[in-house]
């Protein structure tokens, strides 16, 4: 049974539509497996099928405030006319609370990244200590 007969023809209820409007129209000669991978052929289904709200995460366990953070460089050399010649923004979220800042900087050279995160360390009176087996932060 040809599905482009019943997905591709406006007189028929399920054209273009989903998964279950044109299970309904075939009945159960086609597998909606099949109906599903069928579809997912089409433009006109995946280019206007509604962005998924709900996305699975990562589950992330964190002891205590200022213990992991998630950090991005942001790229703004477009307006840096209009921030007396920064370029970049240094961004950090702390994965507890949830708090974010941002640290301007002039260029991404490793020294000025370093730098940034400097500033950061500094601002949450984290002590980060070397040894030979790995790196220990201690409050």
């Amino acid at each position: 049974m040809s599905l482009e007969k019943f997905y591709k023809n406006p007189k028929e209820p399920a054209s273009f539509g989903g998964i279950n409007a044109l299970r309904r129209a075939v009945g159960k000669q086609v597998k909606t497996k099949d109906i599903k991978q069928w579809l997912e052929t089409k433009d006109s289904y995946t280019l206007h099928k509604p962005a998924r709200r709900n996305f699975k995460k990562n589950r992330v366990i964190v002891g205590g405030i200022d213990e992991q953070f998630q950090a991005d460089l942001l790229d703004l050399q477009s307006i840096k006319q209009f921030n007396n010649g920064y370029k970049f923004l240094l961004t950090c979220i702390d994965v507890f609370s949830k708090y974010a800042w941002a640290i301007p900087l002039k260029d991404k050279t490793g020294q000025s990244i370093l730098k940034g995160f400097q500033k950061n360390i500094q601002r949450t009176k984290t002590k980060v200590f070397a040894n030979r087996q790995r790196y220990r932060v201690q409050k």
